[in-house]
């Protein structure tokens, strides 16, 4: 500084402070790292990517090494990470915009995910809630018992503290508190805590945003324009995902919903423990339904019969879908028998009585509702189905369909008419109907050689009901998904919708 002649007030020299000049610094050094940091990654997702893009037009117009094509597409997915796996599994579900045998493989995508350090965790907790970690749990496992892409989850059991924090808010916070039932949130219990992974979501969005640049890039030289297509959808459910408080709106509202059921449950969450970040949960006991997925067992028919009507339930009668229903997300445990199934093995002389299965749903992050209209549409659409009506499916495919005008429309409404008619001739001769997924697997390659894309939300809900019937007949060969789907159509359409 100097002395101002004109008044003796010492005045700052006309340069910026140090403190300023180091904060510029700070600033550019992490724009610049963040920009380096997105050139490597986009170079590290080139390398990967491109020879898939050189290789597509042998393998999906010239069947020239196919098969080990479409694996190299779910590999480098796998690779790419957490959001490309997201992705991929996401897209394994339209078949409507991608062939049906690489949907298959990348069904089969699966990503390991390492583990965040329990420092990150405990600092979540603690600014989400408020308070330590210590004080919120009698006890806590520093390791986690499950990690996703997006999170992990660890297992605590509350402390007197938190529990009496729970109470306080059943009895003063009303909405999604209120439908906690009275044995949840009590001293002692044990839950599970759902914790977000660091910087989860600026990695996901900077890889979003470095998919639609591939996309383009696919776009531009191949005329893969399905690509962009598929990516810009996903960007709805991944945002969902990373927000936690979303999947607990979803846990509450699908407790209101099924809160009749005596089989079917999910966790619930324990407000006040609710954030973006962390999620405190009811911990459900039981067994990963893939890990006994194909073992011949005395429940296996009633389980499957039960997975469809819970599904055609959250369809048809609450319009609010799990729409992530893989093997993995569902728990299995058992119940004692009931009275009549003890009755049933002492009459046939067993040796003990068939325990009664229970299902639990998790992960909810990723649920969708339809609007009316398409309700209306995907009913029709569903009375089509099992009506094996190939011109009432026509026509509420292309009100399902994003675009309803388009060059080859007249030869669209004739493919699906003409499948149908085939199906029908099948049934005639088996006496049968046909299987459900192959209905569905023949329709979807319609839309997708037409190039017509059915709307996200339908989309996502019709592969739902497909992937659960494809485990469903799994479990019980002689089940007919499609007499389901016929007894469930039996339902008031007006009463459904609730319209006038």
């Amino acid at each position: 500084s100097h002395v101002d002649a004109r008044g003796g007030r010492a005045v700052a020299a006309r340069y910026p402070s140090t403190g300023f000049v180091q904060k510029g610094l700070y600033l550019t050094y992490q724009v610049t790292k963040k920009k380096v940091s997105l050139l490597l990654r986009g170079m590290f997702l080139s390398a990967i990517f491109l020879p898939i893009l050189f290789g597509a037009p042998f393998a999906l117009h010239f069947e020239i090494g196919r098969d080990f094509w479409n694996k190299m597409v779910r590999r480098a997915l796998e690779i790419a990470g957490p959001a490309f796996v997201k992705w991929g599994q996401w897209a394994s579900t339209r078949r409507d915009m991608f062939p049906g045998d690489l949907c298959e493989e990348l069904s089969l995508l699966y990503t390991a995910v390492p583990s965040h350090k329990y420092a990150h965790t405990k600092k979540l907790v603690e600014a989400a809630f408020g308070q330590r970690i210590e004080d919120l749990f009698d006890e806590f496992e520093t390791e986690p018992c499950a990690s996703g892409s997006i999170a992990q989850v660890h297992k605590g059991r509350l402390s007197r503290q938190g529990a009496r924090r729970i109470q306080a808010g059943k009895v003063n916070g009303g909405g999604l508190a209120g439908l906690m039932g009275d044995e949840e949130g009590r001293e002692g219990q044990v839950v599970a805590v759902k914790v977000r992974h660091p910087d989860v979501e600026s990695k996901l969005l900077r890889d979003f945003e470095l998919m639609l640049l591939l996309a383009d890039i696919a776009d531009n030289l191949t005329d893969a324009h399905v690509i962009g297509e598929s990516v810009r959808q996903f960007r709805g459910p991944l945002i969902e995902q990373l927000d936690l408080s979303i999947e607990a709106e979803a846990l509450s509202r699908f407790n209101k919903n099924f809160s009749r059921q005596r089989d079917v449950s999910f966790p619930k969450p324990l407000y006040p423990y609710v954030s973006n970040d962390v999620l405190v949960e009811t911990f459900e006991e039981g067994v990963i339904f893939n890990k006994i997925f194909g073992e011949e067992q005395p429940w296996n028919r009633k389980l499957a019969q039960m997975g469809l009507n819970t599904l055609f339930k959250m369809l048809l009668e609450d319009n609010f879908v799990h729409a992530d229903l893989h093997p993995g997300n569902i728990l299995i445990r058992f119940k004692e028998p009931t009275f009549l199934s003890k009755v049933h093995a002492k009459f046939f002389g067993l040796e003990e009585a068939v325990p009664s299965p229970h299902i639990v749903m998790l992960d909810t992050g990723m649920s969708t509702s339809l609007t009316n209209q398409d309700r209306r549409s995907l009913f029709s659409f569903f009375e089509g189905i099992s009506a094996l009506d190939g011109y009432n499916i026509a026509e509420t495919s292309l009100q399902m369909a994003t675009i309803q005008q388009f060059p080859t429309k007249p030869q669209f409404v004739e493919e699906i008419v003409e499948l149908f008619n085939n199906f029908q001739r099948h049934m005639r001769k088996c006496d049968d109907l046909p299987p459900a997924a192959e209905c569905m697997a023949s329709l979807l390659d319609i839309f997708r050689r037409h190039r017509v894309g059915m709307k996200s939300e339908l989309s996502v809900v019709i592969a739902t009901v497909f992937m659960m019937e494809g485990w469903a007949t799994q479990l019980d060969p002689d089940l007919k998904v499609m007499k389901t789907i016929r007894n469930f159509t039996d339902y008031n359409i007006q009463q459904t919708l609730n319209l006038v």
